[in-house]
């Protein structure tokens, strides 16, 4: 058979981490992308904003793309869409809502060519040569969600997208069996499914049976109450709403992206609620407490979110107050624990009410437990299986899932991002790899943040920064003394031990200069070597020493 008879499927994000979520489908000469999202930053990876997926292998190959498809909104799955779309120009297939939390993730970049986005409905298939990309619908934390079905000269592949089976949707879009059972009966070789909640037993429960926990929580509060959620869960806004409207309460919304995204959806049709309930921000102190409700983002504890301004005093209109209720009402992504504790303290400190994951049964997951995950193998009775969203455990965890329901263990694949698996008349098999690295996103820098810039970040966070002023005469080479500026280091600078690192630094450059050696590359390594061993050996820390090297008439 020849290699372009070959289907590759290539992720680049989502496999042995959360987030990041990006997948190729590559057949002959076309390339169909599935998500791209980010992730965010890991505690290794200080001033990081986000991360994205590296594209480097998609930017070499832009002319064989013919497509992005969107399985749903969410930022692990959308995050990166500005980036991407700037590196190639591709229609990108979705759902409505979807395309229309895309159009929002794009508004703050600009493009030399517009992206053209295409609704899709799910059962709409769309032909891209070979292979065509069939949709379905699924239910998620997020409304109109799909996965996609793809139909191949080798059988049908499908991609779960981020799933949960849900008998009771907040809105009516159910889990469609029929077109699985469908795809099933005709054949599938491939099954690619959601992984994050491998772990659990059991069902997920219903986005519904939350009704009754929030209105009991909201109306029973004293003071105000801040719900903080992902701005793009419609179907929880749109449960807020209806509560505060049969307790009479109004809702100010605090947050760009969640003012945006319920302003978009309730365009849409999506959410439906009447404008007289809503109040500006600035109004919030102008009710009484217990009759004002406030949907915020900053669950995740994010440093500049509105929940995190607010907890900091930092916000105008209003403060958390004693007898204030915060509703944590998402999931803690890994990773985030330390920052939502944080907040959750600050918040206890300012006397209100915390209710958050694990203690209060205010939030339900939007993905799979392992029955749901064992009941869409066996409706898709696929050949070949590949877990795929989550951490290398959850792959793990949801592979087993597989083999209990009757996939042969030969024909499942645990793999990682940028492995190139193939698929033909022989079978499956992890044949090469390609770059699918971590891509920094730092303010307005994109991929300019190496991994040396990260460890210097370490260092400096934990044992401070050290700054070494060597002035050396133009005409004679010679030297003044050294001066040394420290930020972060426990001694105080007139401290001994700065005064015996200058003597060092003297003794050292003196040595240079009778060496006759021009080179200030090297006298700044030798400062940096002697600098390091000095301060290990008297405090045993190791903080970033700079040598700066200023040449005096």
């Amino acid at each position: 058979m020849r290699e372009t008879e070959n289907i590759r499927i290539i992720p680049l994000g989502g496999l042995g981490e959360i987030g990041k979520n990006m997948m190729l489908i590559e057949y002959q000469d076309s390339i169909i992308i599935v998500d791209s999202g980010m992730m965010f930053p890991e505690d290794q990876m200080p001033g990081i904003d986000f991360v994205i997926p590296d594209f480097s292998y998609i930017a070499e190959r832009r002319n064989k793309v013919k497509a992005l498809l969107l399985t749903h909104g969410h930022e692990d799955h959308i995050g990166a869409l500005p980036y991407l779309l700037k590196e190639i120009n591709v229609p990108v297939y979705g759902t409505r809502l979807t395309i229309g939390f895309a159009r929002n993730r794009l508004e703050e970049h600009t493009f030399t060519d517009r992206p053209v986005f295409i609704e899709i409905k799910p059962r709409e298939k769309i032909s891209f040569g070979a292979i065509s990309a069939e949709f379905f619908r699924v239910c998620h934390s997020v409304a109109d969600g799909v996965g996609i079905a793809f139909h191949t000269p080798h059988g049908i592949i499908i991609h779960s997208g981020d799933f949960k089976i849900d008998f009771t949707p907040v809105y009516d879009d159910t889990f469609d069996f029929r077109k699985l059972s469908e795809f099933g009966e005709k054949g599938v070789i491939l099954l690619m499914s959601d992984s994050t909640n491998a772990e659990n037993k059991g069902y997920t429960p219903s986005e519904s049976k939350l009704n009754d926990s929030l209105f009991e929580t909201i109306t029973g509060s004293d003071g105000k109450v801040l719900v903080a959620l992902f701005a793009s869960n419609i179907q929880r806004i749109q449960q807020i709403f209806d509560i505060c409207s049969r307790a009479e309460k109004k809702v100010a919304v605090l947050g760009m992206s969640m003012e945006k995204n319920i302003a978009m959806a309730k365009d849409l049709g999506y959410l439906k609620f009447k404008e007289s309930i809503l109040i500006s921000p600035e109004k919030v102190n102008s009710y009484k407490s217990n009759r004002v409700v406030v949907l915020t983002t900053g669950s995740q504890g994010e440093p500049m979110s509105a929940l995190s301004r607010i907890a900091a005093s930092k916000y105008k209109s209003f403060d958390i107050e004693k007898g204030d209720t915060v509703i944590l009402s998402a999931s803690i992504i890994p990773g985030n624990e330390k920052t939502v504790s944080r907040i959750v303290n600050i918040l206890f400190r300012k006397g209100a009410s915390v209710l958050y994951e694990g203690f209060e049964d205010l939030h339900v997951s939007g993905h799979a437990f392992q029955e749901e995950l064992k009941l869409f193998i066996a409706i898709t009775k696929p050949k070949y299986f590949i877990p795929i969203h989550g951490e290398f455990r959850h792959l793990i965890h949801h592979s087993n899932l597989a083999k209990q329901v009757g996939v042969e263990e030969k024909n499942i694949i645990i793999a990682e991002d940028g492995d190139v698996i193939n698929i033909n008349e022989s079978g499956i098999a992890i044949v090469d790899k390609v770059a699918a690295g971590h891509v920094y996103i730092d303010g307005k820098s994109i991929g300019d943040v190496e991994s040396t810039i990260l460890r210097e970040r370490h260092k400096i966070s934990e044992d401070g920064i050290i700054i070494v002023i060597i002035p050396i005469g133009v005409e004679d080479s010679s030297i003044l003394h050294p001066e040394i500026i420290s930020r972060g280091f426990v001694y105080s600078i007139e401290a001994e031990i700065f005064t015996e690192a200058k003597d060092i630094v003297f003794d050292m450059v003196r040595k240079h200069i009778r060496d006759k050696t021009n080179d200030r590359l090297v006298l700044k390594n030798r400062v940096k070597k002697a600098l390091k061993n000095y301060f290990f050996k008297k405090t045993a820390q190791s903080p970033l020493i700079v040598p700066v090297i200023i040449e005096v008439p």
